[in-house]
């Protein structure tokens, strides 16, 4: 039976992510294809986000201080993942579970087909949006996806930022090496280094509604991804020497 370990970055969590763990411990018991780990990673979390996520029963918790964003979330995700756990498909979603959990069979059936990185995507035809971010979110949304195109020429990729993904153990441990990014330009950095590495990659459609409790500033958090952007493509010798 295959391992499978789902990553899940933490800030601030402490009101919620005991009960959301529950519904995604919930869902994943009527799987029975599939082991699977429950990784909880409190990035540097304010709150007491640290303590609620070692008192779940069933849930590995990793914890760090002080914060360091999402991307340094994942990536330490990826590799208790891979160095703890020796999973062999890591997937890793939001902790507002804002993508439905019917993403877990699509990704791993995608990744059964042999494809090596997957990606949810809010903007495919067949994606079903239940509630629509406010319009200046969508407006800076439709302008990073400009922007990302023109830089990066992801082939068939419509949505680089939508918080579902999954991959192979052999590229989570390429993104563990490799990746430098810690803000919200993660996901583009990794399906550069993907495709730069000629690793395949495929999106799907999702059932996604937006989190209205969120706190990140729309226009701050835009200016540094816009910056960052531009320091990916720089990396560019760095992801794909071997060393």
């Amino acid at each position: 039976m295959k391992k499978v370990s789902i990553v899940v970055p933490c800030y601030n969590e402490a009101q919620d992510i005991a009960k959301k763990s529950e519904v995604v411990k919930d869902y994943l018991k009527n799987n029975k294809d599939y082991h699977f780990d429950v990784v909880l990673v409190n990035d540097g979390s304010k709150d007491n986000t640290e303590e609620v996520i070692k008192s779940i029963e069933g849930v590995h918790a990793v914890s760090y201080h002080p914060n360091g964003g999402k991307g340094h979330a994942v990536r330490e995700g990826l590799r208790y993942s891979v160095d703890t756990l020796d999973s062999d498909y890591i997937l890793f979603m939001d902790a507002d579970l804002s993508t439905d959990l019917s993403a877990v069979e699509k990704c791993l059936s995608l990744l059964e087909e042999g494809n090596d990185f997957v990606l949810g995507s809010r903007h495919d035809k067949e994606s079903d949006i239940r509630i629509k971010q406010p319009f200046k979110r969508r407006f800076i949304s439709k302008c990073s996806r400009i922007i990302i195109k023109s830089m990066f020429h992801f082939k068939k990729i419509k949505d680089t930022q939508c918080g579902f993904k999954g991959m192979k153990k052999e590229v989570a441990k390429i993104l563990v090496d490799k990746s430098k990014m810690d803000g919200f330009s993660f996901d583009v950095e990794y399906l550069y280094i993907v495709k730069l590495r000629q690793f395949s990659y495929i999106s799907f459609p999702v059932i996604w509604s937006d989190d209205r409790g969120s706190t990140v500033s729309p226009l701050r958090s835009s200016v540094r991804f816009f910056k960052d952007l531009f320091k990916i493509k720089r990396n560019k010798k760095h992801y794909l020497k071997d060393e």
